[in-house]
């Protein structure tokens, strides 16, 4: 059994499970979604991922890909 939790249409990910999907596929856009405190507070990060806190996804989601997958991260 893996760690994945499925909420309506959402799966989350352990971290180690989403370090296996981005291995087996690039088009995976990851945002880091933690707002700037959270980032001092946990500094790790996901390689490659694209930092937009919560707050700015809304005024940010034209600047989105539409036609491929996007995780979100937050703590």
């Amino acid at each position: 059994m893996n760690g994945n939790e499925t909420i309506g249409s959402v799966v989350r990910w352990q971290p180690e499970e989403l370090r296996r999907e981005r291995a087996k596929r690039d088009d995976l856009v990851v945002l880091d979604v933690r707002t700037a405190d959270a980032r001092i507070v946990h500094p790790y990060e996901i390689p490659g991922a694209r930092w937009v806190p919560l707050a700015a996804v809304v005024s940010q989601a034209a600047s989105l890909p539409r036609d491929v997958p996007i995780v979100t991260y937050c703590t």
